[in-house]
């Protein structure tokens, strides 16, 4: 086991809190002179705090991340959902849920606000929600209540941390990243799907200059059918999974 997957274990959710605690009173002290520190720089402290603490846990590193599972199954699941949360975004879309896609499709990548935004989103946010959902939260919960409870109430958190058109398909995700790490009992592994999730769905944002996949009827069309077929997909490879994992 590595150093960083002791230390999450050994996290409680009341240093959680506490972390929470300081960053909004930071928050609070930086806002009254004039300065905005948002949700990223939480995740920042959550990700160094962890860190600081897996140095106190001396193991030898596995450099082979994928050694409990195969890097193809780990994709095809990130595949699968990405399908799945672009047909949740469109149906919310359709039903007007909100300004859901209020976001610029043609980003100006000379903007360094874009490049630190994109940062955020592919690495910071993945590596500081796997460490909380699937490290802290889902650890602590699978000590008092059974494990496939313990990842519903765990993905729960995850999916309510989304907007509407996207909590639904969070809560999918959170499901397929806590059947990965229970699975593997590496924090890696999560951590690598996450980054490859949000990766390619920012990919597909930024290359759709003409905004096509919200509004051309036949590749929406093409989209919503992936994304049934994905979410039978996913349900099946979890309730096998999930079945598996009681029966250890």
């Amino acid at each position: 086991m590595s150093s960083l997957n002791k230390a999450i274990k050994q996290t409680t959710l009341i240093e959680l809190l506490i972390l929470i605690l300081c960053f909004y009173s930071l928050h609070i002290a930086f806002s009254f002179r004039g300065f905005d520190l948002n949700m990223e720089w939480m995740y920042v402290l959550i990700i160094v705090y962890v860190l600081i603490k897996s140095g106190k846990y001396k193991t030898e590193p596995n450099l082979n991340i994928f050694s409990k599972i195969k890097f193809k199954y780990v994709f095809l699941i990130v595949i699968v959902n990405v399908f799945f949360s672009y047909g949740m975004l469109y149906l919310a879309n359709t039903l007007n849920l909100g300004n859901l896609l209020a976001f610029n499709l043609i980003p100006n990548l000379k903007d360094i606000a874009f490049v630190g935004g994109l940062i955020g989103t592919v690495l910071i946010s993945p590596i500081s929600e796997e460490l909380i959902f699937r490290g802290i939260i889902l650890n602590r919960l699978k000590l008092v209540v059974p494990v496939d409870m313990a990842i519903l109430v765990s993905s729960l958190c995850f999916g309510v941390l989304h907007s509407y058109g996207s909590m639904i398909s969070a809560f999918v995700f959170g499901l397929c990243m806590c059947v990965l790490y229970v699975k593997t009992d590496n924090i890696l592994v999560p951590i690598s799907a996450h980054i490859m999730n949000n990766f390619f769905a920012e990919v597909l944002f930024y290359l759709d200059h003409d905004a096509i996949l919200f509004s051309n009827g036949i590749v929406m069309t093409v989209i919503t059918i992936l994304a049934i077929i994905s979410l039978y997909l996913i349900l099946n490879s979890l309730k096998m999974e999930l079945n598996y994992l009681n029966k250890k």
